[in-house]
């Protein structure tokens, strides 16, 4: 409830002159301080802000508006323009449950031949001479030298010779008990004549992955020679948490993502769910059947496994919209007009970026989709502070000392540095970076509890997006927010300082994107559209703004 009361303090909130009449003042530090009176906390030493409002006015309000409804706040049009609100309806929208796990890469056995003999006898004529070799279906593998196949081919033909059906049906029997395949039966039987060698064929396509025989080896019966396997299918073993298991069926679908393999991210359906639990890892067996005509799955990758469960429609927003309470989940409707009205609600699955929405919202309601600073509670308020602009002192204010301004000037080197980077078309050397990076540890603690606080850690936050940027998109948003987290600093805090140096300081109209540069002649590092300079003031006012609760429709700050 706290934070939703910062958000509409954030808003530059109207409302009713009830509310104005039972005014109370809060520590935005220590929100459990509450006075009817303005002025200092005693615990920190901040100044108070108005709240929202007493219990009883919440409780009027409640019987107001129904199904767990908060005040309505009034928002001007350039307020709602420059704190960057934007809003999407609620949609059905379809999704289940999402479970994650790991699997490995493992030869599907049904695909599995195994080469051994049944009688003794010598190795010739091998023509699998090490692991790796492909073979195909009819492929001779070797020939078999044995006295016992060749005394089972002898009685064979003499079976043939006699023309009884029955003795050559036996005697055939026979041959195949002893390994013969019907290809090397049919030559006996056209020729009439023994094989000295017998030969074996490939049964399947495949590889062979063991070979245990060299040409010549001595073999005995029910010794191993050569396995082929087939891998132009592969099982995916997947281990996942005993409580998920619940979630899972037959019918179930999963996307596997191979860290090896970049973008392929095929779908496959579960062959066999494993009846049985590690009693060590308290994990279960999902066995996956994928096609691998090309060969790309090699057995003991590892794979990023997603199962998408309970699939279904549901009524969802975005999860960025959600906002979180110790009283529960909340969400900000845009009414139209500018007005806005804060809306508990009870939340059901997340995924794929959509929460579902079990109570509270109707579809079509448009809710507004937070920035960054909604995300989590703590930016939340980090954000409900800067926005207030009653807890610290103005920018212009904040004293810096030669040493100090020359290192937040770094800052806006760095920033020169990516704008350079980016209209120069070369890839930014992070180790140019890094100077800036380190500003922090000395000067956030001399500037803690102050508006520069935020500055620095925005700015910190940038160049780590910096640092980690890999595509063009990403190093432009770097470099726009590095610039947005400066631009208080340069245009309330030392604009003179700065303007004296020569910095100039660009918008690009379209999309809000603001860079900084030294030229007179503004070189765009976002793309083709209309830049704008933004001119630097020479004095900055430096009255304390302060938060009121205005009668009548009038929006505070304005």
């Amino acid at each position: 409830m706290r934070m939703i009361k910062v958000f509409l303090l954030i808003l530059a909130f109207t409302v009713s002159p009830a509310w104005a009449e039972s005014q109370k003042y809060t520590c935005p530090m220590h929100p459990h301080y509450i006075v009817t009176e303005m002025g200092t906390c005693p615990i920190c030493g901040m100044d108070l802000v108005p709240v929202e409002g007493d219990d009883e006015a919440v409780e009027e309000d409640r019987s107001a508006h129904k199904d767990d409804a908060r005040k309505i706040v009034t928002i001007a049009p350039e307020t709602i323009q420059n704190i960057g609100v934007r809003t999407e309806n609620a949609a059905i929208a379809s999704f289940g449950t999402d479970v994650r796990s790991y699997g490995l890469v493992t030869e599907n056995v049904r695909l599995t031949q195994a080469i051994s003999v049944r009688v003794a006898g010598w190795v010739e004529d091998l023509k699998i001479t090490a692991v790796g070799d492909e073979v195909k279906k009819g492929d001779l593998l070797f020939t078999l030298y044995s006295p016992d196949l060749i005394s089972a081919q002898q009685d064979y033909i003499a079976a043939i010779e006699t023309g009884i059906e029955r003795r050559i049906n036996s005697s055939a029997k026979r041959l195949k008990s002893l390994g013969a395949d019907e290809k090397a039966i049919a030559q006996i039987r056209s020729s009439r004549g023994k094989l000295e060698r017998l030969p074996f064929h490939a049964e399947t396509d495949g590889i062979v992955s063991h070979l245990m025989v060299n040409q010549g080896s001595y073999v005995k019966p029910g010794m191993q020679i050569a396995t082929i396997q087939d891998y132009s299918s592969v099982w995916i073993e997947v281990s996942v948490a005993e409580k998920d298991l619940q979630f899972l069926a037959k019918d179930s679908k999963a996307t596997v993502t191979f860290p090896n393999l970049g973008s392929i991210k095929p779908t496959a359906g579960i062959d066999y769910i494993y009846p049985t639990i590690d009693e060590n890892s308290r994990t279960g067996k999902i066995r996956l059947v994928l096609e691998n005509t090309d060969g790309a799955l090699k057995p003991g990758a590892y794979a990023d496994v997603n199962f998408e469960t309970n699939i279904d429609k549901r009524l969802s927003i975005p999860s960025e919209a959600i906002l979180k309470s110790s009283e529960g989940d909340f969400v900000v409707i845009a009414l139209g007009d500018g007005k806005f009205q804060p809306q508990a609600v009870q939340t059901g699955i997340h995924n794929k970026g959509r929460t579902e929405i079990t109570r509270g919202l109707e579809e079509g309601d448009k809710v507004v989709v937070s920035s960054q600073f909604m995300i989590d509670s703590e930016s939340s308020l980090r954000e409900s502070f800067r926005k207030l602009q009653k807890t610290q002192a103005p920018l212009a204010l904040i004293e810096v000392t030669k040493d100090q301004q020359a290192m937040i000037d770094h800052l806006v080197d760095a920033a020169l540095y990516l704008h350079e980077a980016q209209t120069s078309g070369f890839e930014p050397d992070t180790k140019m970076l890094m100077p800036a990076l380190k500003l922090n540890d000395h000067l956030l603690p001399k500037f803690r509890g102050t508006k520069l606080e935020f500055i620095l850690q925005d700015a910190e936050k940038a160049l780590m997006g910096a640092k980690e940027a890999i595509t063009d998109q990403e190093r432009k948003q770097a470099l726009a927010e590095l610039v947005m987290a400066l631009k208080p600093w340069i245009t309330e805090g030392k604009p003179k300082h700065y303007k004296d140096k020569g910095l100039k300081l660009y918008l690009d109209h379209g999309t809000g994107y603001y860079w900084l540069q030294l030229d007179d002649k503004p070189a765009h590092p976002y793309g083709d559209g209309h830049a704008v300079e933004v001119e630097l003031p020479d004095e900055v006012d430096v009255e304390v703004p302060t938060v009121t609760a205005p009668v009548g429709g009038a929006h505070a700050g304005h």
